[in-house]
């Protein structure tokens, strides 16, 4: 990731589209929010909060530039949503350890596992250096993040300012398709194939943020369900990370019980969430995409609009 030169002044970058004679639209306002966001998560003083609203940012623009149209602005965009990615995983030590924590908090909730046994669990799969992590917060990548979120207040406006709405909801439509398909597909077994349908619901979860505006009503109800699914795939990715530390770890005799008690429960409730997780998805995509396309065309057509 490229490092934001000393000698690199405001003045001398690209103006933002909201400086230009075209409009930003929706996409592009929500681009720009995005950015914002993400700026404002870098100069958080408390570490833990900085990270996760900063990954929280980083995953909503990473939604919205998938939507971006145009041969060059969408390659730009694909380029720096890859970026996005990047640095996501660059911080992501310090989300896994309070992920572990959360999968064995909801197994002795939901999977009647004993709190001795998640204690127990915690203290044995983590390792010392993990405890670090959430107090470092964005600090030993923070050149290059500032770097990235500099670029992200200057380029994505520019990106989506001269999208026509036919080629938004084109798009939206698009990814509608995608998040439909792999749900349709996917093995309830396929720990895998479910963390890609998740990261396809995040960014439809997201998306759907632009049409919200158009039916409130009906939107934000559309946008809580798919915050459900969202984190029903959630826990079952924590608890696939979850298993698979569980697999690597060699348990002695006074380990047994709880490695045999968190591994059946955690086997368990990722079926239970599987399966769950499917039956709301088949009800969240169950339109068509033509359809799906025609609706949202309907939301965005002025007249449609209540007086």
């Amino acid at each position: 990731m490229a490092e934001l030169r000393d000698d690199v002044m405001v003045e001398d970058a690209a103006p933002l589209a909201s400086d230009t004679d075209t409009p930003l639209g929706p996409l592009g306002h929500a681009l720009l929010h995005a950015a914002q966001e993400a700026r404002t998560a870098l100069d958080t003083r408390d570490p833990v909060k900085s990270v996760h609203d900063l990954r929280k940012a980083f995953k909503r623009l990473r939604a919205l530039l998938r939507l971006v149209r145009g041969r060059k602005k969408a390659h730009d965009a694909r380029t720096l949503e890859r970026a996005l990615a990047d640095a996501a995983r660059r911080l992501s030590g310090a989300r896994d350890h309070a992920a572990r924590q959360e999968a064995l908090d909801d197994l002795v909730a939901k999977a009647e596992l004993a709190p001795a046994h998640a204690q127990a669990a915690m203290l044995a799969l983590s390792a010392p250096e993990e405890s670090g992590h959430a107090t470092l917060g964005v600090g030993p990548h923070e050149a290059d993040l500032n770097a990235l979120v500099y670029r992200c207040l200057i380029d994505t406006p520019r990106f989506a300012g001269a999208m026509s709405t036919g080629q938004l909801v084109d798009a939206l439509a698009d990814d509608y398709a995608r998040a439909r398909r792999r749900g349709r597909k996917v093995d309830p077994a396929d720990a895998e194939g479910l963390h890609d349908l998740r990261k396809a619901v995040i960014a439809q979860r997201y998306q759907m943020g632009l049409v919200t505006p158009l039916w409130p009503r009906l939107g934000k109800v559309w946008e809580d369900e798919l915050q459900r699914l969202r984190d029903k795939l959630g826990k079952h990715h924590d608890l696939a990370a979850l298993a698979a530390r569980l697999a690597a770890y060699e348990p002695v005799a006074q380990d047994e019980a709880w490695h045999a008690a968190v591994s059946a429960a955690a086997e368990a409730r990722q079926h239970r969430l599987a399966h769950s997780a499917l039956h709301l998805h088949r009800r969240l995509f169950a339109e068509r995409p033509r359809t799906f396309r025609r609706r949202i065309a309907a939301y965005f057509d002025p007249v449609s609009k209540k007086e």
